[in-house]
């Protein structure tokens, strides 16, 4: 029996899965890590995750691996030269280097051709404007520069000597023609980077290679391993939660909250790009997939718990189990702006500020909790109206992360959002969406709808219940209106 080897590496963190091919999990392995400080300045630690990756194949209790799938964070990138010299290690996709050239882009180009090749719009997050300050700030290691690759083609080649990426990630170096699925050398000659810096474009599920002899021995392996072909974090996530047909959509509600949603056309509306809404390919040819942000989710939740209410949990076990048994089904009465980090999509602004609307002296600790549940489902109902106009519909949602765990929470959304909701058995959606690459591309299933059924497994189920969503259609007609009125107060 196959097993495959799914492995997801983010920015403080990897870990990794092993499946076999009737969907078992075999073994789970995690490894965190620190990042690599220069000059006050913090990058991806990429010899460190290698370090941890071959760690963590070595202490596999199995060895017979018959392929190795990897998704990554997007964005960040490694440059180097002929020799594989490290000229410039990975910048956070947070770092405002390349604001700048952001700018100069959108002027020399415009947005909206930027947008219509490359599904976003010019911003210094993107690989494509970082390479343009390198170039910029330091001519002679750009001069020397052969590679650019991210996180996920960087770490294939290194196992295969092979330089392949996934039509998503290559999208999320903001130079990535999205409906030719190539680089794009018109955009790229424009603005004077070479289109072979980048590695060679494929879907996700292609079988890169094998793994190097000589890592074979030096790991313990039983025979060498294919590489396949993975993909962006979020887009791993998403399959591995069952969203393979337009239509689908996938919750991440962490600290920060995450919609990944499927749909077939991509839209040539600048006023997507501008709202923050990529168009990005999907693993599943012919479906591209969008991301809804939020980012104030969990980190709202954990901010009231331990700044306002210090933990406190009265006789109950923890602060939740306190919470969540004062609430009720009926709408709390009170709103919540959740900009505590700023305005994500379709706002696009940081300045904005979270707010918490219509207390009086009888107003409980549990009704402003429920109040923020509430607050985060009519903000993710708000963008799932605002991208229909781009030809975007959310026909139901399969919830993961943190926020996951709340039976009320979901229920809160079923109702205010008026979509079924899923929860999944494993939160490791990214992992089981590498294992269902890895299965079509060996050839244990014919297609994603059998690894759906293979890899999937939902748990709980929650649906609208007409009575409560209609009581929270007349708050969320004024919850609309609440962010014009506060941000001219900012």
């Amino acid at each position: 029996m196959m097993k495959f080897l799914s492995v997801d590496v983010g920015t403080t963190c990897c870990k990794c899965q092993l499946f076999d091919e009737k969907g078992e999990i075999l073994c789970y392995k995690s490894e965190e890590y620190g990042f690599l400080s220069i000059d006050r300045e913090n990058y991806i630690n990429l010899d460190t995750v290698w370090q941890k990756l071959k760690a963590m194949i070595l202490s596999l209790e199995y060895k017979d691996i018959a392929s190795i799938c990897i998704s990554s964070l997007g964005e960040s990138f490694v440059l180097l030269d002929e020799a594989d010299n490290v000229l410039f290690h990975p910048m956070l996709y947070t770092d405002a280097r390349g604001e700048e050239e952001a700018k100069w882009v959108e002027q020399k180009v415009g947005n909206e051709r930027v947008f219509n090749i490359t599904g976003v719009t010019a911003h210094s997050m993107y690989s494509l404007y970082k390479l343009l300050w390198i170039k910029n700030n330091h001519p002679d290691l750009f001069a020397r520069a052969k590679k650019a690759m991210l996180v996920c083609d960087y770490l294939g080649y290194l196992l295969t000597g092979e330089r392949v990426i996934d039509y998503s990630l290559a999208a999320r170096t903001g130079a990535f023609d999205i409906r030719k699925l190539c680089f794009s050398s018109e955009l790229l000659q424009e603005v004077g980077i070479p289109s072979n810096l980048f590695s060679i474009p494929k879907r996700a599920g292609y079988r890169v290679g094998k793994v190097k002899e000589e890592l074979v021995k030096s790991l313990g392996l039983a025979f060498a391993p294919i590489l396949v072909l993975g993909s962006h974090d979020q887009v791993c996530a998403s399959l591995g939660a069952g969203a393979i047909k337009k239509g689908d959509a996938v919750d991440g509600m962490g600290t920060v909250e995450c919609i990944t949603t499927l749909f077939d056309v991509p839209s040539s509306d600048i006023r997507m790009g501008n709202q923050g809404y990529p168009c990005v390919p999907y693993v599943v040819g012919g479906l591209y997939c969008t991301y809804i942000l939020n980012y104030s989710c969990g980190s709202t939740v954990s901010w009231f718990r331990k700044k306002i209410m210090h933990g406190y949990c009265g006789e109950e076990k923890d602060y939740f189990a306190y919470m969540e048994s004062k609430m009720d089904e009926n709408p709390s009465g009170i709103y919540v702006l959740p900009y505590f980090g700023g305005a994500g999509t379709p706002y696009q602004d940081l300045g904005a500020r979270g707010a918490i609307l219509n207390l009086t002296t009888q107003t409980e600790d549990s009704q402003v909790y429920k109040a923020i549940m509430e607050g985060t489902a009519m903000e993710m109902r708000f963008n799932g109206e605002t991208v229909k106009k781009y030809g975007i519909k959310i026909n139901s949602l399969v919830a993961t992360g943190g926020g996951s765990n709340s039976d009320n929470w979901l229920k809160i959304k079923a109702n205010v959002q008026k979509v079924e909701i899923k929860t999944l058995r494993s939160s490791e959606g990214g992992l089981c969406g590498c294992a269902m690459i890895q299965a079509v591309a060996m050839g244990t299933v014919k297609n994603y709808d059998e690894a759906k059924k293979t890899f999937v497994v939902y748990d709980k189920h929650y649906c609208p219940a007409k009575e409560n969503s209609d009581k929270y259609d007349a708050y969320y007609s004024k919850y609309k209106k609440i962010y014009k009125q506060i941000r001219s107060l900012n």
